[in-house]
């Protein structure tokens, strides 16, 4: 049995999720570090999936992109009266179209991409944002002493790219003057480690 394959089911995934407390986990994570978002503010969700995010964002201007077809249709027949879903990778024509952002999520993304490719994004990110506006992240996170249940997962993940805290600080502080940065291990029931990051344009 291929899990990564099996994952690739909009269905599939998001019961995995949300069985695993890893759906739980983001939510945690928004509700104790992002930044509080105004009515009307305009969000990107980079790699959005099926898109269950959207429900928990309030009254927001949405923008989920991905590049998988099924997870595109899927958010879009069941989320489209919340948010605008693309199927397409995030660029640089996005501002030009939708606007800049006041927030750019990024949930469970950047272990799928290099450093290179990472950092690539982050600039375009970075362009994209208003001059008051942060990026969100979350992603699993390799560390000494972690608990073997959380080390096997990261290192089997379908993203090859899991790193420490040391690797995800050293991508995001290449383009942003501040960040900051919390690992968590609580926030799933089964074993996880978290590391949740928020970026923002100005150095206060």
């Amino acid at each position: 049995m291929d899990l990564r394959r099996i994952l690739e089911s909009p269905a599939v995934y998001q019961k995995f999720q949300e069985l695993g407390g890893f759906f739980g986990a983001r939510l945690k994570a928004m509700m104790a570090y992002m930044p509080p978002l105004p009515d009307g503010s305009t969000v990107f969700d980079i790699g959005c999936g099926p898109g269950h995010i959207v429900e928990h964002l309030g009254k927001v201007n949405y923008h989920g992109f991905d590049v998988a077809p099924d997870y595109i249709e899927f958010a879009q027949r069941t989320f489209g009266h919340l948010g605008t879903f693309h199927l397409r990778q995030f660029d640089a024509t996005a501002v030009v179209e939708f606007g800049k952002a006041r927030a750019v999520m990024m949930n469970a993304l950047i272990h799928h991409l290099s450093d290179e490719q990472a950092v690539s994004l982050f600039r375009t990110v970075r362009d994209s944002l208003e001059d008051e506006g942060f990026v969100f992240t979350l992603d699993g996170c390799l560390r000494e002493g972690q608990h073997p249940f959380a080390r096997w997962m990261h290192t089997h993940d379908r993203g090859e790219f899991v790193r420490t805290e040391e690797g995800y600080r050293r991508i995001l502080e290449q383009v942003f003057p501040r960040v900051t940065m919390h690992i968590r291990e609580d926030l799933s029931w089964v074993p996880h480690t978290y590391c949740v990051t928020v970026c923002h344009l100005a150095n206060r």
